[in-house]
């Protein structure tokens, strides 16, 4: 707990350098994450390893596991051909309580996108329930988010304003948090000290809106040849040119979004 309560202080002396400067992570949260993407398979959810790098001033939710397989053939004309293959979510959020703002960083096909956006105002209510999770003292907040109804415990004692994907607002970081149904779960999976490690907020990628990025992704997924050909590199030069093959073939079933529409 001593060693906690030290990071906490780093945590507290909180500059008034540009969110655009590189911050430190002094530590780092992480979480079991469980989304039941499809209702009619629940014994199923999809989970992934997430973290959270929390610095001095601002924070990134991202994968434990995101990694990237490159494996390259020759096709029978001579020509060489290259597979691409993600695994992990490639998304990751920036969150900066002090500006209220959030970047999040993501990627169709080949292509990186910024997407900047308001910090969430999330309506929050604290209650007097504690509990304690990897020896930190959390406190008990409920809220309505994004279609969902959340339960969250938060750590006053980590005092920055942040928490995974887009869950922020409570008076410490958030350690754990899930949906009332159980669809959706951040489940808290350890603390540890981060050495020094950057947090860089990502320049590189085309920067877009919430509702282009959807309208790209849409496109992407109908006809792939065409987003890559109409696409631009980042300096305003042409695209370079790649064919890809698409394997024919349904996706992973999705009528379980993490954010839902709202019901009057």
């Amino acid at each position: 707990m001593k060693k906690i309560l030290l990071l906490a202080l780093a945590i507290a002396a909180i500059t008034h350098a540009s969110a655009q400067a590189p911050d430190e992570a002094v530590l780092t949260i992480h979480y079991k994450f469980a989304h039941i993407r499809d209702t009619n398979n629940r014994d199923h959810p999809y989970t992934e390893n997430m973290v959270l790098l929390v610095g001095k001033r601002s924070g990134v939710y991202k994968s434990a596991e995101n990694r990237v397989q490159e494996q390259t053939s020759t096709n029978p004309d001579g020509t060489t051909r290259t597979d691409v293959h993600h695994f992990g979510t490639v998304a990751e959020y920036y969150q900066y309580p002090n500006e209220k703002r959030l970047l999040r960083k993501d990627k169709i096909l080949f292509s990186d996108f910024l997407i900047t956006d308001a910090l969430p105002t999330i309506d929050w209510r604290i209650s007097n329930d504690t509990a304690t999770l990897g020896g930190l003292h959390c406190q008990k907040a409920t809220t309505h988010f994004k279609g969902r109804d959340y339960i969250a415990w938060f750590c006053p004692e980590l005092p920055l304003h942040i928490g995974p994907w887009k869950l922020n607002g409570l008076p410490g970081v958030i350690v754990e948090a899930h949906d009332t149904k159980n669809e959706v779960r951040f489940t808290f999976d350890g603390i540890d000290k981060t050495a020094s490690e950057p947090i860089l907020p990502p320049d590189k990628g085309v920067k877009t809106t919430d509702k282009e990025y959807t309208r790209l992704q849409e496109t992407a997924h109908k006809d792939p040849q065409a987003f890559l050909d109409g696409m631009t590199s980042h300096d305003g030069g042409p695209a370079r040119k790649m064919k890809i093959d698409v394997k024919p073939g349904p996706g992973p079933v999705m009528n379980n979004p993490i954010e839902l529409p709202e019901t009057k």
